[in-house]
């Protein structure tokens, strides 16, 4: 959620929290008030009609006021509220009321003076509810300047993480952020460019620090391998002299494609070392199977194959030949004896599945440099790696998943 959006939610609650609170204590303050006026009015009423009786006068006007001269009856007086029936339509009609006892030319008179509470309801749920809209109505363009206002606020941080988000330290352009008229902004703004600027300045030092080494590992390893090819070729080692020096050429091997696979990792930082062409997808997924048609026999591997024709993309074809072949070979190399593969390839979408032993490790580790589900096998852990920075490269869409015991592994090119 945005961060904007999250200080809204909070009014938002705040508001509504506040809003129904002073609704119910609104509520009885306007009750009470309407309640007071009309007691007032009642005591006027009653006075009223106790001045007219004595002077002699006729009152009485049902229901709103009626006389009982019964001083043998036990009476109520004061305030209260009663629902009487009406002659014309029989429903009850709700009433506030107020009663006393009167002593008029030497005879006990109980009086009783109302007034209709319908007219006073809805003038009570009239007010109520237009002060409650008009709060409302407040309170939501409060929110929509409150809103405005955080956007413009915020406009120099937005910016900043835009930038951000595009930014990369392999690339040869420092990060140049807005100045901004707020302290707390422009200060994060100056520390972030400080902090790109040393986050690029040590990317660089590493990159030229692997690279000069890799360079310098090669020719002593290349020595070392054609002397030990050479000492092989002699008639005069044991057999468990001649394994040794076996395992050592296989280990420098292991070496020279590591140190290969690491150069080839850096140079992927930069797309302008590779020119592109149009290659033809289904034909170079079809010679990279042949080409291990042996190792799918030898594991008697049963391959399903549907790809459709002519499928063209633009790349680098030694890049994308490095990418198949390297998905290829991961399902080949970690599959099962008598296991499956099956590939299919629709409208640039490329799926290879294949069965293999469960996972040991998270799914998402399965990108990462020197990955190795099993430490025991020969393979260096650069594949799927290699694999991740060629889509990068080239913002293709590269995911993995496992399911019904399958390794599932999507390539989206663009």
């Amino acid at each position: 959620m945005k961060l904007i959006n999250k200080i809204s939610n909070y009014f938002l609650f705040s508001a509504a929290l506040i809003l129904i609170v002073f609704a119910v204590f609104l509520f009885f303050i306007i009750e009470n008030t309407i309640k007071g006026e009309m007691d007032e009015q009642l005591i006027n009423i009653y006075k009223k009609v106790v001045r007219q009786l004595s002077s002699g006068k006729e009152v009485g006007l049902s229901p709103f006021v009626e006389i009982e001269y019964k001083a043998d009856k036990i009476f109520q007086s004061g305030f209260s509220d009663v629902n009487l029936k009406t002659d014309e339509d029989n429903d009850d009609e709700y009433y506030r009321q107020y009663s006393g006892i009167e002593n008029i030319n030497g005879n006990n008179v109980f009086i009783t003076v109302r007034i209709s509470m319908i007219e006073k309801d809805e003038m009570f749920y009239s007010i109520f509810l237009i002060t409650i809209g008009s709060l409302i109505l407040i309170v939501l363009i409060i929110f929509l300047i409150n809103k405005y206002i955080s956007q413009k606020v915020f406009k120099d941080f937005y910016a900043t993480l835009e930038k951000l988000e595009n930014f990369s330290v392999s690339e040869n352009k420092d990060l140049q952020l807005s100045k901004s008229d707020i302290n707390e902004f422009s200060k994060l703004n100056e520390v972030v460019e400080k902090l790109s600027h040393k986050a690029r300045g040590e990317y660089r030092s590493l990159k030229k620090f692997t690279e000069e080494t890799n360079h310098e590992i090669q020719t002593p390893v290349a020595i070392v391998k054609s002397k030990l090819e050479m000492l092989l070729q002699s008639n005069n080692l044991k057999e468990k002299e001649l394994n040794s020096v076996k395992t050592a050429i296989g280990n420098l091997n292991k070496l020279e494609r590591i140190n290969k696979s690491i150069l080839l990792l850096n140079k992927l930082d930069h797309h302008k070392l590779f020119e592109n062409s149009q290659i033809n997808l289904s034909e170079e997924i079809k010679n990279i199977l042949s080409n291990y048609s042996e190792a799918i026999s030898e594991k008697k591997i049963s391959l399903k194959i549907s790809i459709d024709e002519n499928i063209n993309i633009i790349a680098n074809h030694s890049l994308i030949n490095i990418l198949i072949n390297n998905l290829i070979v991961n399902s080949i190399k970690h599959n099962v004896n008598n296991g499956e593969i099956e590939i299919n390839l629709k409208a640039k979408t490329l799926n290879i599945s294949n069965t293999g032993l469960p996972l040991k490790r998270s799914p998402e580790e399965m990108f990462e440099e020197f990955h190795k589900d099993n430490p025991a096998t020969e393979s260096a852990g650069l594949g799927l790696a290699i694999a991740r920075k060629i889509c990068n490269l080239y913002h293709y869409k590269i995911s993995y998943k496992t399911e019904d015991k399958r390794h599932h592994f999507n390539l989206e090119f663009q």
